[in-house]
């Protein structure tokens, strides 16, 4: 997990990484806007399974599904937890109870600790939407060239610091796992054990231990890195290369996605509108329905 050349892009011969970065760039941007607009659990889960089955066609590698995972049920289980828990809309139904009313000061102080599970069903859908980008995320970074992914922003008028900054900061999360590694290197040879005790005191510790070296390493990483990008005239108008031919065929794809897009964008505010009482066609009764159920 903390190999450096787990999280760089790696060159490829599949069909995700032939396409043109810009294709991936619409590509994740209609994704994005679906999974805002559909609040349907089958749908999202749908969008869910499509983007599993891209990491399958880009041919990730064990190590870099084992990451994808461990982000994703984190995530899952952050979501799912504290929407159980912070639940405030109603109807609520009281799953468990972990701090009861009638406990001292706690008690009183919050009027009673609960899992809802309403809560935990919402979580798990917006778990379900940060899954999908983060899949989606991870796919582009691990099979697109950094290069002409800012020369891709470039080609679409992005201002070139911005766009250069961006990209410096993809690159540089691989720099900070290294360094992780090597920090939990570093403190083993010592004789420290990170992981020795689950105590609370112990895990305090560990994290300053390991906290403080990582950062002091990567400012100074960051410190050479600015000298450098400085010295070579960072942000002056120089000369760059022009970006690659985007292929007709992946044009035509992507003005479909955003059509696509776009048709979703109108049902979903035709739903809005009938379950509103502002707008109903009794003749669009079949589409509603379809549209109840996937949307």
């Amino acid at each position: 997990m903390f190999a450096r050349n787990v999280w760089e892009a790696t060159p490829g011969y599949t069909i995700i990484h032939n396409l043109d970065i810009r294709t991936k760039l619409v590509m994740l941007i209609s994704f994005a806007i679906v999974t805002l607009i559909i609040d349907s659990p089958r749908s999202l889960f749908l969008l869910f399974c499509i983007t599993l089955f891209l990491h399958i066609i880009g041919q990730s590698s064990w190590e870099r599904w084992r990451i994808l995972a461990i982000f994703i049920l984190l995530s899952m289980w952050g979501s799912m937890v504290s929407q159980a828990i912070f639940y405030n809309q109603e109807p609520r139904t009281i799953m468990a109870c972990l701090i009861s009313p009638t406990v001292p000061i706690l008690g009183k102080w919050t009027g009673g600790v609960f899992i809802y599970r309403e809560g935990m069903e919402y979580g798990a859908i917006q778990a379900l939407r940060s899954s999908i980008m983060l899949g989606l995320g991870f796919l582009l970074s691990w099979t697109s060239d950094p290069r002409q992914l800012l020369r891709s922003f470039l080609s679409w008028k992005m201002p070139y610091e911005l766009a250069f900054m961006l990209i410096t900061s993809l690159r540089f999360l691989p720099v900070i796992f290294q360094e992780t590694a090597i920090v939990l290197t570093a403190q083993r040879l010592r004789g420290f054990q990170p992981l020795q005790s689950m105590l609370p005191h112990r895990l305090i510790q560990t994290a300053f231990q390991t906290l403080f070296p990582i950062l002091a390493r990567t400012l100074r990483r960051a410190a050479t890195l600015a000298s450098s990008v400085e010295c070579r005239g960072f942000g002056r108008e120089v000369h760059r290369l022009n970006n690659c031919v985007w292929p007709i065929g992946e044009k035509f794809l992507c003005f479909m996605m955003l059509l696509s897009v776009a048709g979703l964008f109108i049902l979903k505010a035709l739903d809005m509108m009938q379950f509103n009482g502002i707008i109903y066609f009794s003749t669009w009764r079949s589409l509603y329905d379809v549209m109840k159920i996937w949307m």
